[in-house]
C-alpha cells in the first residue's frame, strides 16, 4: 500500500511542468486584450477580420516554439510537433474570434422582395373551400346506447 503511494508520488514529482503555460497565457492575454478593445470600439466585422491575423505575432511565435519544444521532448516528429502547435494556435484564435462575433449587436434578418410579409393562405386551407366541409356540418352526437362498454 505504502509503496504504491510512493510510486504515484514519484511519478507526479518526475513529470515536467507545463512548459507552454506562460507563453500560452501571454498569447491568449494579448488576444483577449485586442478582442476586448475591438468590441468596445465597435469595430466592424470586416475591419476585425482584416486586422485580427496580424495581432499578437510575437506571443504567437513564442507559444509555437514552446509547443514544438514540448512535443519534441515527448519524442514527437517535427511534423507532428508543428501540427500540434498549429492546432493549438488556431484553436485559440478561433475562440477569441468567436468571442468578438458574439459581442456584435444582433441585426434583424432582412426580408427579400420576393418573400411576402405574411404567409399566404391557399383555398384548400379554408374550411368553406373544401366540399366535405360545405356539405356536412358538425357531426351528430353518438347516443349513449350505441357505444359499447370496454371489457
Amino acid at each position: 500500500m505504502i509503496s504504491s503511494v510512493l510510486v504515484v508520488g514519484m511519478a507526479l514529482w518526475m513529470q515536467p511542468a507545463d512548459t507552454t503555460r506562460a507563453s500560452r497565457e501571454a498569447f491568449t492575454g494579448c488576444l483577449r486584450t485586442y478582442v476586448d478593445h475591438a468590441a468596445s470600439a465597435h469595430t466592424s466585422q470586416a475591419d476585425f477580420t482584416a486586422a485580427y491575423p496580424q495581432q499578437c505575432g510575437a506571443q504567437q511565435a513564442a507559444l509555437r516554439a514552446a509547443i514544438i519544444s514540448r512535443e519534441r521532448a515527448s519524442r514527437s516528429t517535427q511534423a507532428q510537433a508543428e501540427e500540434a502547435a498549429n492546432l493549438e494556435i488556431e484553436d485559440a484564435r478561433t475562440n477569441f474570434s468567436e468571442r468578438f462575433e458574439m459581442s456584435l449587436p444582433a441585426t434583424p434578418p432582412t426580408q427579400t422582395a420576393a418573400a411576402p410579409a405574411t404567409p399566404a393562405t391557399t383555398p384548400a386551407a379554408t374550411p368553406a373551400a373544401t366540399p366535405a366541409a360545405a356539405t356536412t356540418g358538425t357531426p351528430a352526437a353518438t347516443p349513449a346506447a350505441a357505444t359499447t362498454t370496454p371489457h
